[in-house]
């Protein structure tokens, strides 16, 4: 096996592979390199690097070529700094965060969260500070009315 780290210089989505520009010699680019993801057949996971994104690419002795992964720089460096967390962040500014050592799920989005199916929360929700178990509505003697703040 022999190891190199690139520069992805173009993508093939619909392939799943990428070409890389490898300065260690002679600012050579590659042919396509299959990018590895962590599934393929039934539980399906998709990746692929943004061009200028630095690669770990291994090659075969039959110098067949894949990319294991993109790796931080000092230019490029870690999002978060922690033992504790998974951090996925998205050129748009969404974060999908999980931290172990307090047990939290932290979802920023840039746009809408859509779901489908059916949705089971344990525990409360809130929304702009008003509880969904414990808010409070305006006496109206019919329709309810919306709820009181606070919660």
């Amino acid at each position: 096996m022999n190891e190199r780290v690139g520069e992805v210089v173009s993508i093939n989505p619909a392939k799943c592979r990428v070409r890389v520009r490898f300065y260690d010699q002679d600012s050579l680019i590659s042919e396509e390199l299959q990018v590895v993801v962590r599934g393929t057949l039934k539980n399906k996971d998709y990746w692929m690097p943004k061009v200028g994104e630095a690669v770990f690419c291994s090659f075969t002795a039959q110098n067949k070529g894949y990319v294991l992964g993109a790796v931080y720089s000092e230019g490029d460096p870690p999002p978060v700094i922690s033992e504790s967390k998974r951090h996925i962040e998205f050129e748009d500014g969404t974060i999908l965060e999980y931290d172990s050592s307090d047990h939290t799920l932290s979802i920023e989005c840039a746009g809408p969260i859509n779901i489908v199916g059916n949705v089971t929360v344990s525990g409360d929700v809130l929304a702009s500070g008003v509880s969904l178990k414990s808010h409070t509505h305006a006496e109206t003697g019919g329709t309810t009315s919306p709820p009181n703040g606070g919660g």
